[in-house]
């Protein structure tokens, strides 16, 4: 099975979003970030390694900065993607400036959902309204070159009612 099988009905695409559950972080505003545990970035980097080899796309589930971070971190180590693989982070509430520069430098993308719709209070609450207004922050995403999509997510964190 490869990438591009399928019919009109069903097409695999790629991997993701939970290549392993140690690098997953969640997206429930109201409760602190989440401590990922020490052997995350290994899991991960054995995951995106085995994808890489075999030309996989795949999409990694980032909300906080400090997994898109460690995320960021494994791509640059394995330097993985000469081929021409895609890749995609899912989500990015709170990346970093300096985060959006290392996904351009990597030619990575970036997918937003609408989930300040739903969370936006408790984000404001932990957050702060200044950077509630910046969340996802799409506007420096294009302005670094960085391919951004937009998605509705699951719907437990948003509607299934279009």
């Amino acid at each position: 099975m490869r990438p591009g099988d399928g019919d009109d009905w069903l097409r695999l695409n790629g991997a993701g979003e939970s290549l392993v559950a140690s690098a997953v972080d969640f997206e429930n505003f109201a409760e602190p970030r989440p401590e990922l545990p020490e052997r995350a970035a290994a899991d991960l980097e054995a995951a995106v390694r085995l994808l890489a080899e075999h030309d996989w796309p795949f999409r990694l589930h980032a909300t906080y900065d400090e997994t898109i971070r460690m995320d960021l971190d494994v791509l640059e180590r394995t330097g993985a993607f000469p081929g021409g693989v895609r890749w995609i982070l899912d989500h990015a509430e709170t990346i970093s400036p300096d985060s959006i520069d290392r996904v351009a430098a990597l030619g990575g993308a970036i997918s937003v959902q609408h989930r300040m719709a739903y969370q936006g209070r408790a984000f404001v609450e932990r957050y702060g309204r200044e950077r509630a207004a910046q969340a996802p922050p799409v506007r420096g995403m294009l302005a670094r070159g960085v391919t951004v999509a937009a998605g509705t997510d699951a719907p437990r964190v948003s509607t299934y009612n279009p």
